[in-house]
């Protein structure tokens, strides 16, 4: 039984590997990558340049070696740069710039992020039902535990899901909404907090 369920862990794995365009691992290194619409990138070591994403391509960044551009293989990625309807998924590993534009969205949850840049809009009109309103509508969420920003240094510190702490320089750019506006933060509640909310449904109940 155990065999059967390792060979189907493995055909699973294979199987979801299989579904990219590109898979980049260990001692795997690009220059320069760009992926067109309707492609895809797995990453999960090693490390490249440039990671250009145009339309409506996805990219899924678990993990890089660590960042050194100076020899080869290179670990991490340089700059990662999105445009049009482009999706970043970012958990792990280390990229010194994520430059986004236009209608691209990313899920940051991990890894070490130098800088980020973001060229959009963080509000946008609503026009049914009336009358028309002005609504918040983020292209990034990052997943934490704590998070604070200095609005003078326009440093983003916190803590991630898995207790690693980031430190990220947020860029402006002129014309559009500042990057903090650009941001919606999904707080991960500590195990303590969970286990008093589900004992306060239990009390709930008990009444």
């Amino acid at each position: 039984m155990k065999k059967l369920a390792l060979l189907i862990s493995l055909i699973l794995s294979a199987s979801a590997v299989a579904s990219y365009t590109y898979v980049i691992t260990d001692e795997m290194d690009f220059f320069d990558l760009t992926l067109n619409s309707g492609q895809s990138l797995l990453m999960t070591g090693g490390g490249g340049g440039l990671l250009d994403l145009t339309w409506d391509s996805h990219a899924t960044i678990q993990g890089t070696a660590p960042y050194n551009q100076e020899i080869f293989p290179r670990g991490g990625i340089e700059r990662i740069s999105a445009s049009s309807y482009a999706h970043l998924d970012f958990s792990g590993g280390e990229v010194y710039e994520i430059n986004m534009g236009n209608s691209v969205t990313a899920v940051l949850s991990g890894g070490e992020i130098k800088r980020l840049r973001t060229g959009q809009t963080a509000w946008q009109w609503q026009y049914f039902p009336e009358p028309p309103v002005l609504i918040w509508n983020p292209h990034v969420e990052m997943i934490v535990k704590d998070w604070d920003y200095n609005t003078t240094s326009k440093i983003l510190t916190g803590i991630w899901g898995n207790n690693s702490l980031f430190n990220i320089q947020l860029v402006n750019i002129s014309g559009y909404s500042p990057t903090i506006d650009n941001i919606k933060f999904t707080i991960i509640p500590e195990p303590a907090t969970l286990l008093l909310l589900s004992l306060g449904g239990l009390i709930i109940r008990k009444k």
